[in-house]
């Protein structure tokens, strides 16, 4: 079996007060449901038509209410005090293009029961389908995972925060865990490609830039016929490594015809 690299991209942030970052808001983002921040006061009601999925991932035995997304969020708020608090954890994952949508969610499903849920802490999934109308092909789903600071049980949240999740060798772990459910999956669909979470240095690949992740903006602009530099970039990074690919094929076929 002839093993393929697909693309791999996994991030982890901090929803902060003190960086200007709501939690409502980054709920409303990620799902396209209204969502008031009870802190400020404010309530946001984009909506969105690109939402394959949301669902709330919870522990066993939390109250029965924090499977509300507003009642959730406001607990969720309600433990930090601090104006400059940090209210939540947030991850951005991709997903495979090739995977049917059922796929999709047992990756997501897998990686927060693996990560977060036996481990007691509640998460906001919603998977956005990245559609590119003009090259399915080009299809970029993703995933928007949002994570509580604290363990929850039957009488809520914990007073005490989970700070061992700033350390870095946790951030490691998420990524290793996002490369093994994605593997995992390609696997059961009888699917030959792979990912990878090391980096480029790791697999002893040099100097290739690693693909910019495109936002929203950048997809629909692409949809109107417009070029962003974001394109401009990307473009170059690919035919870098195509150069380079054809390079070591070249030089693996002279090895092998010594």
């Amino acid at each position: 079996m002839v093993i393929t690299l697909s693309n791999y991209h996994f991030e982890a942030t901090v929803i902060s007060r003190g960086k200007g970052r709501s939690l409502a808001k980054s709920l409303n983002y990620i799902t396209g449901e209204r969502v008031r921040d009870s802190y400020l006061g404010k309530t946001y009601y984009s909506k969105r038509d690109d939402v394959l999925m949301q669902k709330i991932y919870l522990p066993e035995n939390v109250p029965t209410h924090f499977n509300n997304l507003q009642s959730l969020c406001d607990e969720m708020d309600k433990c930090e005090k601090r104006c400059d608090a940090r209210t939540a954890r947030a991850f951005v994952g991709s997903l495979p293009n090739e995977l049917p949508y059922d796929s999709l969610e047992h990756i997501v499903s897998f990686f927060i029961k693996e990560c977060f849920t036996s481990r007691g802490i509640c998460a906001i999934a919603a998977i956005h389908e990245g559609r590119n109308d003009a090259d399915p092909s080009k299809n970029n789903p993703h995933v928007h995972i949002i994570t509580a600071t604290r363990t929850a049980d039957e009488n809520g949240f914990s007073r005490n925060k989970c700070r061992e999740y700033d350390n870095k060798e946790y951030l490691r772990y998420w990524r290793k865990q996002w490369e093994l459910a994605q593997n995992r999956a390609y696997s059961h669909n009888g699917r030959d490609e792979r990912v990878s979470c090391k980096s480029y240095k790791d697999r002893d690949i040099i100097k290739l830039k690693p693909i910019r992740h495109r936002s929203r903006i950048d997809w629909q602009k692409e949809l109107e016929g417009l070029n962003t530099l974001k394109d401009d970039i990307n473009r170059a990074i690919k035919k870098a490594r195509q150069r380079k690919a054809e390079r070591e094929r070249d030089e693996l076929s002279r090895q092998r015809s010594r």
